[in-house]
């Protein structure tokens, strides 16, 4: 749902997912909305129309995360399947897909404000960061003693 908050009212349902919406995000121009699915896709909608203009089958378990790059071009999904994954957002296509050698679920992942990151949270309690360009994971921090669902770049 696209709510007024001012006015407290609800302005557009976005229908199309066949199951549970488990994250949604607007891209930095405020035209596009990307949602993730426990139905296994990511989907971009148009925010003046409420159309859908893109079904991304992306992941094969449920879709934990979704967020656009600081410009809009990039999305990342991620997935309790393990991987996260980076689309096109004009042409809908897969860039890369990253995984760890463990493939544990994950719960969040962002980018950085400079896109050129990957920030990823799993369900092993730890974090990780990725080079997008190289697809190489850097970095890989623990010591959470619970699973964490979000995490924010800044």
């Amino acid at each position: 749902r696209i709510w007024n908050v001012l006015e407290r009212k609800c302005l557009k349902v976005l229908t199309g997912h066949t199951s549970y919406v488990f994250n949604c995000s607007f891209n930095p121009q405020s035209n596009l909305i990307v949602s993730g699915s426990f139905d296994e896709t990511v989907r971009i909608w148009d925010v003046k129309t409420g159309k859908c203009l893109r079904v991304l089958p992306a992941h094969s378990d449920p879709v934990t995360a979704v967020q656009f790059n600081r410009d809009g071009t990039l999305i990342v999904s991620c997935s309790f399947d393990g991987l996260c994954r980076i689309w096109d957002t004009v042409t809908g296509q897969c860039l890369k897909s990253l995984i760890d050698d463990d493939n544990p679920p994950v719960s969040f992942v962002t980018f950085s404000p400079n896109s050129k990151f990957i920030l990823a949270g799993s369900l092993d309690n730890k974090l990780r960061l990725w080079n997008y360009t190289t697809g190489k994971c850097l970095k890989t921090y623990s010591g959470h003693v619970n699973q964490k669902f979000c995490i924010i770049a800044a």
